[in-house]
């Protein structure tokens, strides 16, 4: 009985069309818990297919700002699909398959996993009209590396260009490399690109790879797998690009090699000791996703830069990043120590996430007594800014990939109160229910705001079921159908907890 009723609260979430209000649990977190009220204003949402198994393997999902109404869909082995008027079209916009890294079986991180589109796309007689960038992993010339420096692949930030304006295919021969890095594991790429509203391009590294950042190839690492003062890992070291988010000019030239610049006001400009000036903040682990809040004409954002890290074993955490923040990976998981005995050799405090959950399988970890137990990897979103569902604005929507690695099954989550309110997490209310039937890589925008939810049903990186046949999903958010009264298993009782993170109070609903 208990299980069937966890499961329908997963699939009727917060509220049947109303406020949900009820008890929850308030306090920091491991202290004593004491008993007050938080709130759920969501509403009950649905998922509108736009494609169902059409597509291979998709990870992101963007629009190119150019008044198009385009959808370009980034699948993992090399193909950026186009979805114009609510179909695929056939052939893809760019294919990069031919130079990425060979795929490993069964699960895989490597592949094309970011696109982004100059500000001035589409803008004729404009630098940039016919560019856009993309993250992939291709094979390094550096390949094997040395067992203390192991080299799996690298990661490779291109340009490119479409044949020309409102084109719906680009020219594979015109890619302009900007910069590539090694990896040493196949895992931990990263590999979201945004432009910010500073109109610079903002890059996320992962740290590597393997686990704990203290394997060969990061730094204080080795195959011992050592923890204590001196094993930074890479993300603790800004003498290199990875475990951070990053910010260039792609239209200057003062960067390495002059293929792209640095900009001056970047917060480590000048530091000298080998320093990346590219790197904007750090202390990151995996992170998968980032969204400027950016807005639309009818709903203007704030700008702020919102990040999902995914976390080792215990917790998954949505950042603010802030330039030159340090967010506290490998000394820190979350809010939560791993090696408090590594001395930060940085300036700066070890910033905090904003808010942070657990995994589904901790129940009883005194750790992370009072955590919202969902999924096992943070996926990125972004803030509502569409004008279809009202009550979503200033909202912060993201995922959870998957409750499992068997079979697909992630979670749709929101966020509230990013402005100065009480911040309430909230496991969302959905038609159909909430986990979904398939493993969420991203949540999309179009360029009306409205969000979009891109996964797939198999785990393979190729998206391929054992017919051959794609398992891409692509479903658009939309308002759900309110229960009619007396429909359903009447009232709810709706718990939650409360705790502090980063200096403010954080809720979850489940």
């Amino acid at each position: 009985m208990l299980s069937l009723l966890k499961k329908y609260w997963q699939v009727v979430g917060l509220r049947l069309g109303l406020r949900s209000r009820g008890l929850v649990a308030t306090g920091l977190i491991g202290m004593g818990l004491i008993v007050g009220e938080a709130r759920g204003d969501f509403p009950r949402l649905a998922l509108e297919a736009v494609s169902v198994n059409e597509l291979e393997s998709p990870v992101g999902l963007t629009n190119a700002g150019d008044g198009s109404g385009r959808l370009f869909v980034v699948n993992q082995r090399g193909r950026i699909d186009v979805i114009s008027n609510g179909s695929v079209l056939d052939t893809p916009f760019l294919d990069l398959s031919s130079r990425l890294v060979a795929e490993r079986d069964g699960f895989d991180e490597r592949g094309l996993l970011g696109l982004a589109f100059h500000p001035n796309f589409g803008q004729v007689g404009a630098v940039g009209a016919d560019k856009f960038y993309v993250y992939y992993s291709a094979p390094s010339p550096n390949e094997p590396g040395i067992p203390e420096n192991p080299v799996d692949h690298q990661s490779v930030i291109s340009e490119f260009s479409a044949t020309s304006l409102g084109s719906n295919v680009a020219t594979l021969g015109s890619e302009r490399i900007l910069m590539t890095f090694d990896q040493p594991q196949f895992n931990h790429d990263g590999g979201e690109l945004a432009f910010g509203p500073d109109g610079m391009l903002y890059i996320a590294t992962g740290d590597g790879g393997s686990s704990n950042d203290n394997n060969a190839g990061h730094t204080g690492g080795g195959t011992s797998r050592p923890n204590g003062p001196t094993v930074l890992g890479n993300a603790q070291d800004r003498t290199n690009l990875l475990g951070s988010v990053l910010r260039i000019n792609v239209d200057g030239n003062n960067g390495p090699g002059g293929a792209y610049g640095i900009p001056a006001d970047n917060p480590f400009v000048g530091e000298g000791g080998g320093v990346k000036e590219e790197i904007w903040a750090y202390g990151l682990r995996n992170p998968w996703r980032f969204s400027f809040d950016d807005g639309t004409d009818a709903n203007p954002g704030t700008g702020d830069l919102l990040l999902a890290d995914v976390g080792q074993g215990k917790v998954e955490e949505v950042n603010l990043i802030t330039k030159g923040g340090n967010f506290g990976w490998r000394i820190k998981e979350g809010t939560l120590d791993l090696d408090p005995e590594v001395i930060n050799p940085n300036p700066g405090p070890l910033l905090d996430p904003i808010v942070q959950y657990t995994r589904a399988s901790l129940d009883g970890d005194p750790d992370v007594e009072g955590l919202l137990q969902v999924g096992v990897a943070a996926v990125g979103g972004h803030v509502y800014r569409g004008e279809a569902i009202p009550e979503l604005v200033g909202k912060y929507i993201f995922a959870d990939w998957s409750e499992g690695f068997f079979p697909g099954s992630g979670t749709l989550l929101g966020l509230e109160g990013l402005h100065g309110e009480e911040l309430v997490l909230s496991v969302l209310n959905l038609d159909g229910g909430n986990p979904v039937g398939f493993y969420i890589n991203a949540i999309g925008e179009d360029e009306n705001g409205e969000l979009y939810v891109v996964g797939r049903s198999v785990l393979a990186a190729n998206g391929l079921d054992e017919f051959g046949n794609g398992s891409g999903q692509v479903f658009r958010i939309v308002r759900g159908v309110i229960p009619e009264p007396g429909v359903g298993f009447g009232v709810l009782t709706v718990v939650g907890m409360i705790v502090s993170v980063g200096g403010r109070r954080s809720s979850h609903k489940a």
